[in-house]
């Protein structure tokens, strides 16, 4: 099948925008190309032109897990014909991910190494919490999040990414293995398909339902090629008001349209490609799961997808992406509020002499801003594990942390963050801990600065009396020493902390003294 191209903007208007950048989504359904160029007016990137390959990875990665040499051809294939056009336009500035397919591909890597010998293009794989986080940059764009509960449903063909925003903000996201092609290979074209698919999606409503709590989303924002395609069949054939828009009801309405007609007929009445026309019942059924699930009414269909939000991660500054990514992961640390009944005041409070620590200390550590919010967060998210159990809780947070779908943290830093939380307290980093020794060695020493900074914290607020309001940090060749300034004598504080000395001594090899303002 000859590669589809969309032009979003005239050839002669676009030519003259300078500098164009692109952006190559290898999905499980189809490979995707993107140009785009900055617009000096919204200070975004705009898609000007996009490349569609109908390469379907999925069919060999869900059934036997192992990328035929056929599957592999194409791909190559499609990314040389990508390269064709990098070089045509003079584009050196891109970004190539892969999903769920490439990801669940025993010989994924190897496809990876083959397109890089061939092509030059170095792709890399991401996570469903990345994929999560790239596709809500694209929706913050184009819809208004703020002030409402939303649920951004994501789906492609091997993976479904559901997000819950608090205003604006990203507090969860979760991957589901429920992509369209997945479920097509997996389970089948029969008859029986409707019961099947009932069954397969049960984990999928137990972490939801979770997730949601008692709390009901006021829209869905679905995205993904075929939430595209529910609302133009929606609009071309219930004639509903807008293609961007449909209601549960109407959804239903469609997908019984839908499962009445034959893949043929889906081809031939609908206009629909074939690799969409066999995809569009199962994309429909678990949108309308989903919106029964969390009782949403209404679910919108904006022009965002995992290709735009790349393309405008790609254009943020380091400092604008670091403060995106410090936002949401705040964000789902203030949900653990209700989830797992944790003090806030006391864990800002803590966050707050951690820190300064930290900045204070900056010499001996020299660790950077991304280590700097694992410290706020592991702060804030301590405490969760007393809602397991009190006993070893710093064990218990270590393990919710590591299981917490956590957006805009990569594999390594959610591992890093979980261990800092699992020595604020009791043993030592040590050889005998699975978590720790699995650690590459500087995200070892960056466990041990961190976990140091948040036992001091801890123990600088006793008892939870928050009465240091600042700490004052002197080193020297020896020691490191503290001049607490607060309220009270701070006696009590100066004990708590003088009890992690030998923890302090353990990281730095310096000795822990403190003075207090009298």
């Amino acid at each position: 099948m000859p590669m589809e191209i969309t032009n979003l903007i005239a050839e002669d208007e676009w030519l003259n925008r300078g500098a164009l950048i692109a952006a190559i989504d290898v999905g499980s359904n189809a490979m995707r190309l993107g140009l785009a160029a900055f617009d000096a007016d919204t200070g975004t990137p705009q898609l000007i032109q996009r490349y569609r390959e109908p390469v379907r990875l999925g069919h060999d990665a869900f059934t036997t897990g192992i990328l035929s040499e056929k599957t592999m051809d194409d791909a190559v294939k499609a990314f040389a014909y990508f390269r064709k056009i990098l070089d045509q336009h003079h584009i050196e500035n891109y970004r190539a991910t892969a999903t769920s397919a490439m990801r669940d591909s025993k010989n994924g890597r190897v496809l990876i190494k083959r397109i890089f010998d061939e092509t030059g293009i170095k792709l890399s794989l991401i996570s469903g919490e990345e994929e999560a986080r790239l596709v809500q940059l694209s929706i913050s764009r184009r819809v208004d999040l703020s002030n409402q509960f939303t649920l951004l449903v994501d789906m492609g063909g091997g993976s479904v990414e559901v997000t819950l925003c608090d205003d604006g903000e990203v507090i969860s996201a979760q991957s589901f293995k429920i992509g369209t092609v997945r479920l097509l290979e997996l389970l089948g074209r029969s008859g029986v398909f409707n019961s099947l698919l009932s069954e397969y999606l049960e984990g999928m409503r137990k972490k939801l339902k979770q997730q949601l709590g008692r709390r009901k989303p006021a829209v869905c924002v679905a995205t993904g090629g075929n939430a595209g395609a529910i609302g133009s069949l929606a609009f071309q054939v219930l004639g509903t008001e807008s293609a961007e828009q449909v209601s549960r009801i109407e959804l239903d309405d469609l997908i019984k349209k839908l499962a009445a007609m034959s893949f043929e007929e889906r081809i031939q009445d609908l206009g629909l490609r074939p690799d969409r026309a066999d995809v569009i019942l199962p994309a429909s059924m678990v949108f309308h799961e989903i919106m029964t699930l969390a009782r949403v009414q209404t679910m919108v269909m904006p022009e965002a997808s995992l290709l735009d939000g790349i393309l405008i991660g790609m254009m943020e500054s380091e400092d604008v992406t670091m403060h995106s990514r410090r936002r949401n992961l705040l964000a789902w640390a203030r949900s653990l509020k209700k989830k797992y009944h944790v003090d806030q005041h006391y864990a800002k409070s803590v966050a707050r002499l951690a820190l300064s620590l930290f900045d204070q200390m900056q010499s001996l550590h020299g660790l950077g801003a991304g280590e700097r919010v694992l410290l706020e967060v592991a702060c804030r998210a301590h405490e969760i594990g007393m809602y397991v159990r009190v006993g070893g809780h710093h064990r218990h947070a270590a393990y919710l942390i590591s299981a917490s779908p956590l957006l805009g943290l990569s594999k390594d830093e959610k591992a890093v963050l979980a261990q800092t939380v699992r020595y604020q307290r009791k043993a030592f980093p040590s050889e005998e801990h699975e978590g720790f020794v699995k650690l590459a060695e500087a995200d070892q020493r960056s466990v041990c600065f961190l976990s140091s900074f948040l036992r001091l914290a801890i123990a600088l607020n006793k008892d939870r009396r928050d009465r240091v309001r600042c700490v004052h940090v002197t080193l020297d060749d020896e020691n490191i020493m503290l001049r607490l300034e607060g309220d009270g004598d701070l006696l009590l504080e100066r004990w708590a902390s003088l009890q992690v000395e030998d923890y302090i001594h353990y990281v730095f090899e310096l000795k822990l003294q403190i003075s207090l303002d009298v």
